[in-house]
């Protein structure tokens, strides 16, 4: 799953960050998969793109908290383009929380979860 793999790769580092990265970088594969179109209903906002976007919006703010990449531009460019276009489409953009509120949430949860011994996602 994508959310645990980025998660996992935003809360630690080493090793685990790396495999957590490997993790989700193959999962985005089936998202470049959306090659030639701006949505994944084609020219029009769809089901999947709503179920998606917070991979638009959440990723890059996990990547930058993590200090590290999952989604390579070279590697991924239709998934970039999918994102630029979701994110700056006037539904989405007008409601999504403000970027700095979320590098701040996301790094207090880094911050805490790497003070735990009980470490992510472990059962």
């Amino acid at each position: 799953m994508l959310g645990k793999a980025g998660w996992v790769a935003m809360s630690t580092s080493g090793d685990e960050q790396e495999e957590a990265m490997k993790e989700a970088k193959e999962m985005m594969e089936k998202i470049e998969e959306i090659k030639g179109k701006n949505y994944f209903g084609g020219d029009n906002i769809g089901y999947l793109d709503i179920a998606l976007g917070w991979i638009a919006y959440l990723v890059p703010v996990w990547e930058e908290v993590g200090s590290m990449q999952i989604i390579d531009p070279l590697k991924f460019p239709a998934t970039i383009a999918w994102m630029t276009n979701f994110l700056s489409h006037p539904v989405i953009k007008d409601s999504l929380p403000p970027r700095d509120k979320m590098l701040v949430y996301y790094h207090s949860r880094r911050k805490e979860l790497s003070s735990t011994s009980l470490g992510l996602f472990k059962v």
